[in-house]
């Protein structure tokens, strides 16, 4: 074979080596990079806003000779500067910074934060203590479980005396610390002296962690968490370190900004001093800025007193009662259940063919082949509950979901929730879960204010115990009927009448014996009636009745004509809070702040003037009733327990509903006793209250009070 020359150009390379050639000239351009051609590169790229902010801290930091490069190893060359390396670099700043301000916090220490670590300046600490008719406490721990972690140490400030005292016990350090059950032993006197005032920062939790110790806190207790509530339910957040930073103009950082996911007991101790005391400093100086501010509502101000510091020590045992839930009923009914949700998918699937029940975009196209019509969405309020009435697949679809939330949110889920520790189902009560004050509850526990009835019956009482129930009779509506004052509400309750009935007369213009219990014309006045008090529009009732809008507002129209003082009421709400921002609740004893209600071009001017105003006046003023009762309530039960008779305790509380867990041997006196006390703790001015009540061993598998004392059983678990 012969080549000829025209076969290889010896001018023109062939691709590989122009690979080669662009290669070279890439690692040529990229070493000549300099940092500053680097930085314009990575912020150049599709960064998140998270990590925009850290490439640009590195940048500065960098800038500013605060931090270099990466070391590289010796005899080696360094790389191309990469966006990688940048965000390895912000978590050297961090802990650099971190380091530094943890050295400076040490440095900076006051000399009134004291450090005790031996029994001579315990001591010497428990004089001052003893002296002392105001303190504040807090405590230190592993980690936020009152149920798995630990206390490690003790922040307690002398307020007289302006000393703020750390007192480790458990710290994993090498530092010399006091034995923790000797130091349990010194403080309980000054923590169980009813005297003796106490100050803290969600103190709960710091009344959990000392009751795991068997240390009973007692005394008034200012949280300062929940006074900031009194002073501006609309807070961002209650941390105690926003809120100083924010209102006391003392720099905070939180733990996690200083410490990570350390735990406290890992912390050296003359950080721990720093920390930990200035934490009692700091929430000392927020008690005083909250009391000179609330000293100029001296309502809200007594009411904070005498019902939600009160309160807290009654969530606390509350809380640490738990319940008990019956596992072999849960098993039992879980498996009815199931069947139930298979013979429901079959029917569906045959309905609707085999697809995802799950999934709007399977779901709808199904669900229009079924019905013959397009429709706007699978919402089941706005759509599917209008057609239920017409097609029976919807009917079963409705249901399957009911039956399958029920399932696995309740009654499979609940005893996953039972704590090992207890054996019992717990949950958190949020004092002020609601920017009206109502309570809620849930928030790391089962949450009891939206079981459905179904799930109730899970929850039993021990052996020789009953639960003892008394509800609110129509709690909202008293409330309205007194800050109102219309005559023909009074008039209804003066004379133990029927208020749905009374209400659907008038508002349908029927004869009130067809207006009865199990009436439609009842049933839709109980809707009309919830619509009036929470600012419920047009629209919205409309759904929840099934009727056209125009029905809707002649309805709402008939209302107000039939009841034009509650009609006049709810204007001068809308009138008072476009003026104010604000409303007051019962007697002045809380606000609740709608300032954008006096914007009127703002998207929430609507909601809070015709919504908000009214509902917040009478669902605040419900929860200032309820919350004063159950201090009355925990009162009754302390009394009935000294008496020997037995323990009584507070067991749940559920909006208008209260609970108490009491022997199975009550007596009528005893009914009537928490009777009184549901009823006349806290009225609604000339407005009678009522109770209904109900003894029960299973929760909802009740008799009446009328015949429990008739002589018939409760029913057995």
């Amino acid at each position: 074979m012969t080549f000829k020359l025209t076969d290889i150009s010896l001018n023109q390379p062939d691709e590989s080596t122009k690979e080669a050639v662009k290669s070279a000239e890439k690692r040529k351009k990229s070493a000549d990079e300099t940092l500053e051609e680097a930085w314009e590169r990575i912020l150049a790229m599709k960064n998140s806003d998270k990590d925009t902010e850290r490439l640009l801290e590195v940048k500065h930091a960098m800038e500013s000779g605060e931090i270099g490069r990466e070391p590289v190893p010796e005899g080696k060359r360094q790389g191309k500067f990469s966006k990688a390396e940048a965000l390895r670099l912000y978590k050297v700043l961090a802990d650099k910074r971190r380091d530094d301000i943890l050295r400076k916090m040490v440095e900076d220490t006051p000399d009134n934060y004291w450090l005790i670590t031996d029994k001579a300046k315990l001591d010497e600490f428990l004089s001052i203590l003893s002296e002392e008719e105001i303190i504040v406490f807090d405590v230190e721990t592993t980690g936020p479980d009152i149920w798995k972690d630990y206390l490690v140490g003790h922040v307690i400030t002398a307020v007289e005396a302006d000393i703020h005292a750390y007192i480790p016990t458990k710290h994993n350090v090498d530092h010399p610390q006091l034995n923790h059950e000797y130091v349990i032993e010194k403080l309980r006197p000054i923590y169980e002296n009813e005297a003796v005032k106490k100050i803290a920062h969600n103190a709960k939790y710091d009344i959990h962690i000392l009751a795991n110790e068997g240390i009973d806190v007692k005394g008034a207790v200012w949280d300062t968490l929940e006074a900031m509530r009194m002073l501006n339910e609309n807070e961002p957040t209650f941390a105690l370190k926003p809120l100083v930073s924010k209102y006391l103009r003392i720099p905070s950082l939180s733990y996690g900004d200083l410490f990570g996911k350390k735990g406290f007991h890992e912390v050296e101790l003359d950080v721990a001093l720093a920390y930990a005391a200035k934490d009692g400093d700091v929430t000392l100086k927020l008690y005083e800025f909250q009391r000179k501010h609330l000293a100029k509502m001296p309502e809200v101000l007594r009411y904070y007193e005498t019902v939600e510091m009160p309160l807290i020590k009654v969530i606390v045992d509350m809380e640490r009662l738990g319940y008990d839930i019956d596992l072999e009923y849960a098993e039992q009914y879980g498996k009815e259940l199931k069947a139930k949700i298979d013979r429901l998918h079959v029917e569906i699937v045959e309905g609707l063919g085999d697809i995802n029940l799950n999934s709007p975009t399977q779901l709808k196209p199904a669900i229009e082949r079924a019905i013959g019509r397009p429709i706007e969405n699978t919402d089941a309020k706005k759509t599917l509950k209008p057609l239920a009435r017409e097609f029976p697949i919807i009917k079963s679809l409705l249901e399957y979901r009911e039956v399958m939330k029920l399932y696995s949110t309740y009654i499979n889920a609940l005893p996953e929730l039972i704590n090992e520790k207890t054996g019992k189902l717990h949950t958190v009560f949020n004092q002020n879960g609601a920017k009206t004050g109502r309570m809620s509850s849930g928030g790391g526990g089962v949450n009891l204010q939206n079981q459905p009835q179904e799930a109730r019956r899970l929850f039993v009482a021990p052996p020789g115990y009953v639960i003892l129930g008394g509800d609110w009779s129509q709690q909202e509506y008293r409330a309205l009927t007194y800050f109102s004052q219309e005559p023909r509400l009074i008039e209804n309750y003066e004379q133990g009448n029927d208020l749905y009935a009374t209400v659907a007369s008038e508002v349908f213009d029927k004869p009130i014996e067809e207006c009865g219990d199990g009436s439609v014309y009842r049933q839709q006045a109980k809707t009309i009636m919830l619509a009036v008090a929470y600012g419920t529009g047009a629209r919205t009732l409309a759904m929840q009745l099934g009727k056209s809008q125009e029905e809707a507002r002649k309805f709402l129209k008939s209302f107000d004509e039939r009841f034009p003082v509650v009609a006049k009421w709810i204007e001068q709400n809308r009138e008072f809070v476009q003026r104010n921002g604000f409303v007051w609740m019962d007697k002045k004893q809380r606000k609740r702040r709608l300032p954008d209600a006096k914007n009127r071009k703002s998207d929430f001017w609507y909601t809070s003037v015709y919504t908000q105003s009214t509902n917040a006046i009478i669902q605040g003023s419900s929860a200032i009733q309820t919350k004063a009762t159950m201090v009355e309530l925990d009162k009754l039960c302390k009394r009935k327990t000294a008496e020997g008779n037995g323990e009584w305790r507070l067991w749940c509380v559920v909006h208008d509903e209260a609970l108490l867990l009491v022997p199975e041997t009550i007596t009528e006196q005893d009914i009537r006793d928490f009777e009184d006390v549901m009823l006349n703790t806290y009225k609604f001015g000339n407005i009678p209250n009522k109770c209904d009540i109900e003894i029960q061993r299973r929760w909802g598998d009740s008799i009446t009070v009328e015949e429990f004392l008739s002589g018939k059983p409760i029913p057995e678990l």
